[in-house]
């Protein structure tokens, strides 16, 4: 028997071999597929970021992010984007705590007045989380909207539509994705008093089980350039069973005073007002979930262009002093957070920061101050 097999598999090889034109006519469908060196408008870059910390308790270096970003058009009607985030050297980074994760990654298809979007969709709730690069931001630490009210970067899986007027005087976002994951009575909760709702972040992979889909929308107004002002909401299940929701509403402001006062110069302001509400039944109260999270954040940054700079690196060369005032309330003591930073672009694109941060809460001895240095560039 086994010999009638070796006689079989070396007749099918001869008719393989003299019937090329037929095998070729039967194995055509990667014809499609795109060569790495085909004529593609495919764009690759990124950012990285060092981070330094110092207080009486700590002095942390930190290569905080890596993250390649991806962009293409695939056709004049078809695009994509992604980015990819190695945080700490990535999930096989020596020291265990690294992690990889992608951002966001979808495509974009054009339907005339409007773009449908599918695939890992970066959340449109706040300025914070949609304009989170590194190198963007005037200050190192994200504000704490942006961490327990909305916990960034937050992405997740799901389908839906982008609109906007062709002068950017507004736009808006609409998805159905998949929701937070809060937990249960039985195998514990992940949202707290702590952390807010950060540790409950919606999976890539899957709802929940048999919840309906959570529904995010972003709209934001641009009367003038340099300003923009925008509202967004989330809504849906945050618990295993599908019965208690969970929503969140952000309001956010940015504006260039300039704009309006040209003595005030290059001075930038942005509010970010954020809440999160969340039904509760017997079980979540006594697990200690809280009912209701609140943060504010308030930034305003005067940018300069001293001769100095200008002729060391460059006329696009600048510094800023920034000042940024936090508070946040997760139904539990309040915290504030005052943070005063002075930074150096050499380019737009490059950021060497310092940073002092003072945090306190209610009811407790208030920590030393921690100083913060940081560089962070595209690429």
């Amino acid at each position: 028997m086994r010999g009638l097999q070796t006689l079989g598999m070396y007749l099918l090889a001869l008719i393989v071999i003299a019937m090329p034109g037929t095998l070729h006519a039967q194995v055509d469908r990667y014809d499609g597929r795109p060569a790495a060196d085909g004529d593609r408008d495919i764009r690759v870059g990124g950012y990285m970021d060092l981070e330094l910390f110092m207080n009486g308790d700590r002095f942390d270096f930190k290569q905080h992010r890596l993250v390649p970003m991806f962009d293409a058009n695939i056709s004049d009607k078809v695009s994509f984007s992604a980015e990819i985030e190695f945080e700490y050297g990535g999930s096989d980074a020596a020291a265990g705590d690294g992690e990889t994760k992608v951002e966001y990654a979808y495509a974009d298809i054009d339907m005339g007045n409007w773009s449908l979007r599918s695939g890992a969709i970066l959340i449109p709730l706040g300025s914070t989380n949609l304009y989170h690069d590194s190198p963007m931001r005037q200050l190192t630490n994200r504000p704490f909207v942006a961490r327990t009210i909305v916990p960034s970067t937050m992405t997740s899986a799901g389908i839906g539509g982008v609109w906007g007027a062709d002068d950017g005087s507004w736009g808006m976002e609409v998805y159905a994705v998949n929701g937070f994951q809060g937990g249960n009575a039985i195998d514990g909760y992940n949202i707290s008093t702590s952390s807010g709702i950060r540790s409950a972040r919606p999976s890539l992979k899957t709802n929940g089980g048999d919840r309906p889909p959570s529904i995010v929308g972003r709209f934001s107004y641009s009367p003038v350039l340099g300003t923009e002002i925008g509202f967004s909401a989330w809504s849906g299940p945050w618990d295993d069973a599908g019965e208690l929701d969970l929503t969140i509403s952000v309001f956010d402001i940015t504006t260039d005073l300039g704009s309006y006062v040209e003595a005030l110069g290059s001075t930038t302001v942005n509010f970010e007002l954020g809440n999160v509400s969340i039904d509760r039944d017997a079980d979540a109260i006594a697990g200690g979930v809280p009912d209701e999270l609140g943060a504010t954040s308030i930034e305003v940054s005067r940018r300069f262009f001293p001769d100095m700079l200008n002729k060391m690196f460059g006329e696009d060369a600048s510094c800023a002093l920034t000042v940024r005032w936090e508070e946040q309330d997760l139904s539990a003591a309040v915290s504030n957070r005052m943070t005063y930073g002075f930074n150096v672009r050499p380019t737009d694109e490059t950021v060497i920061k310092f940073d002092f941060e003072q945090e306190s809460t209610e009811g407790e001895e208030d920590p030393d101050g921690t100083f913060i240095m940081s560089v962070a560039t595209y690429f």
